[in-house]
């Protein structure tokens, strides 16, 4: 038996955990390195090529020789190329010029295009004519059949209305020249996609089955189900991006228009929520992260809205969308390093994976505008490296969601039962409260401070009779209730005692008021440290009242430097049942616990500990 807890336990082991995911990074990061290499924007070798030969000019500038594997920038102006069509066999082997029996298949991306042959008027391929709709904006497949003559060359006019994030348009173009078989031919370019596709909706589904773990949570009270929330829709708008980003999507989804409005929501959420996420993970500098997020989400949101009150084609705003992307990032990344210097090693770990988060997304954009690369290849390799460390993190957060969904059905059941006590119980707490020597010794100080001082009799009447109506509410209190308000309950009785006993302190640390928890659960904590604490004193005394919170609770303190009294003793028989009563009632209501610490000739100290689960 202890030799096969022996081999468990080297599961439980950091290194071993650390060794795993390092493996598990490795090997996605291999399977994407051989799905990139086939899922390109070219299609297989099953179908003959075209190469386009001849010469090219950006706007009126110089014509220029077109050489295989050059870049010609599509940002920069019209494109203008001249020549003749190649055709080449599957095996590379050069067939002869195109002749015109079988159209030529044109890959755009977000361009124009417009033939010129001799002798025949203009034919325009304009994906962003807005006499197809509000836009026709988007990448997709066109085919044209040329009827020229062998040796007549034909001009191609290449218009880009957005001088921006498709500065490999042409090159695309170009190189994916290619003879259009019909259904063949568009089977083949799916093919290539395919792999992606298929990825992408393997993480849209797993997404869903965070979110509706996400969504169990939450109907449980279960603390980290915010970070569920998170995960689930980052990982469900990279999973939209992938599958809309692969080759072939306008074979895949024929609505151009919807495909790049998906394409894009798909890439701003994801990193909205990505940004959301190490916002959670910031401590000394949550604040600032959460106004750049919310900045982020606002600016989104109008990026959204430009295209329907403008004419500006929703493509355009992505330029702008970067630029803010890339101004949150900064803010984020500073917060990360700011937080880093004082992090553990786990969290430095998290800070570690956000960075590169945010490197990869600019690294993106720049190879963007240089023509390196677009579509976010290096995103697409971090996305998939993080969300192996993401897998790990979700396979050990749903057991102790579970858990926590065990034990928050067993406390259900048990305030169930303690709910029937506490109903029996309520009259002889206020009577345990509420002591006939208290309100006779206090009417009989109303008295003498009539004649001696009206105003201060006044006073305490006042506080008397609010004191003494918190104590009736308690008849009918059956939910916790706001901290100030019990706080407020507190003052009166103390207000009284003060009256009675001048030369005792009380003083207040209230650091936090924001939880809840039974009425009369400080209150009568404050009486005993007064009644049994320093009124067995000589003289003087004094008693503190303090809230604070630790990363899992609310705690309320309330110590005095009374004659204190030997613990073993505080259940044992009638005199205590007033404490007995509220650790009663904070385990029913609240889940918490009230701690006593006391030393005979010292004092006592008496601590309410409510989990913060409660407020969530």
């Amino acid at each position: 038996m202890s030799e096969h807890k022996n081999k468990l336990n080297i599961f439980s082991d950091s290194r071993f955990q650390l060794a795993g995911a390092l493996f598990l990074i490795l090997l996605s990061l291999l399977l994407l390195w051989a799905n990139t290499s086939k899922s390109n924007q070219a299609i297989s070798a099953l179908v003959a090529q075209v190469r386009f030969e001849g010469e090219y000019r950006i706007g009126n500038g110089e014509w220029h020789e077109i050489a295989e594997g050059q870049h010609i920038s599509s940002t920069k102006g019209d494109v203008t190329l001249r020549g003749n069509f190649h055709m080449y066999a599957p095996d590379g082997e050069y067939v002869g010029i195109y002749s015109g029996d079988i159209p030529i298949a044109f890959y755009t991306n977000h361009i124009n295009l417009t033939f010129n042959e001799s002798g025949k008027d203009p034919y325009v391929i304009d994906m962003e004519n807005r006499m197809f709709g509000t836009s026709s904006c988007g990448e997709g497949w066109t085919a044209h059949l040329f009827e020229v003559g062998s040796e007549e060359p034909v001009e191609i006019l290449v218009h880009n209305p957005h001088k921006f994030g498709n500065e490999k348009a042409v090159d695309d173009m170009l190189s994916n020249l290619s003879l259009w078989y019909g259904i063949d031919f568009e089977r083949d370019v799916l093919t290539s996609g395919q792999d992606q596709r298929n990825a992408g909706l393997f993480f849209v589904i797993f997404s869903f089955a965070l979110l509706g773990s996400a969504l169990f949570s939450a109907l449980l009270h279960i603390q980290n189900n915010k970070i569920m929330w998170l995960l689930g829709a980052a990982i469900l708008s990279a999973g939209i991006y992938l599958a809309y980003s692969a080759s072939g999507v306008s074979f895949w989804s024929e609505f151009v228009v919807i495909n790049t409005t998906v394409l894009g929501f798909s890439k701003m959420f994801y990193m909205l929520f990505a940004s959301a996420i190490i916002t959670g993970f910031l401590k000394k500098t949550k604040t600032i992260g959460y106004i750049a997020t919310a900045a982020l989400g606002v600016m989104n949101g109008i990026y959204f809205i430009m295209p329907m009150l403008t004419e500006t084609y929703f493509y355009d705003t992505w330029m702008l969308w970067v630029i803010t992307q890339s101004a949150a990032n900064v803010i984020l990344l500073f917060c990360l390093i700011k937080d880093c210097i004082s992090a553990n090693r786990k969290e430095r770990f998290l800070f570690l994976g956000s960075g590169l988060l945010m490197f990869a997304f600019e690294a993106d954009a720049i190879a963007t505008a240089k023509g390196l690369w677009e579509g976010g290849f290096f995103s697409k390799y971090v996305f998939f490296a993080l969300f192996v460390v993401v897998l790990f993190f979700v396979l050990r957060i749903i057991p102790e969601n579970i858990n926590a969904a065990e034990k928050a059905r067993e406390l259900e059941l048990q305030r169930s039962r303690l709910e029937a006590e506490l109903k029996e119980s309520r009259i002889s707490i206020m009577l345990s409260q509420i002591q006939p020597h208290f309100i006779y010794n206090t009417l009989g100080t109303i008295e003498r401070m009539c004649l001696k001082d009206p105003q201060k009799a006044f006073d305490l009447v006042r506080n008397f009779s609010l004191y003494l109506r918190g104590n009736f509410s308690e008849l009918e209190s059956v939910t916790p209730i706001r901290f100030e308000e019990e706080l407020k309950h507190v003052e009166h009785y103390v207000n009284i005692e003060k009256v009675r006993f001048p030369d005792m302190s009380i003083e207040y640390d209230v650091e936090i008021k924001d939880f809840v928890l039974p009425a009369l659960s400080v209150q009568p904590l404050v009486e005993n440290a007064i009644k049994h604490g320093l009124m067995r004193l000589e003289t003087g005394g004094n008693v503190l009242i303090r809230t604070y919170e630790t990363p899992s609770h609310f705690c309320v303190e309330v110590k005095d430097d009374g004659v204190g009294f030997d613990t073993s003793l505080v259940l044992e028989g009638k005199k205590h049942i007033g404490l007995r009563n509220i650790r009663g009632r904070l385990a029913a209501m609240v889940n918490g616990e009230l701690i006593i610490e006391s030393e005979v000739g010292v004092g006592t100290k008496a601590v309410i500990m409510i989990p913060k689960e409660v407020m969530t």
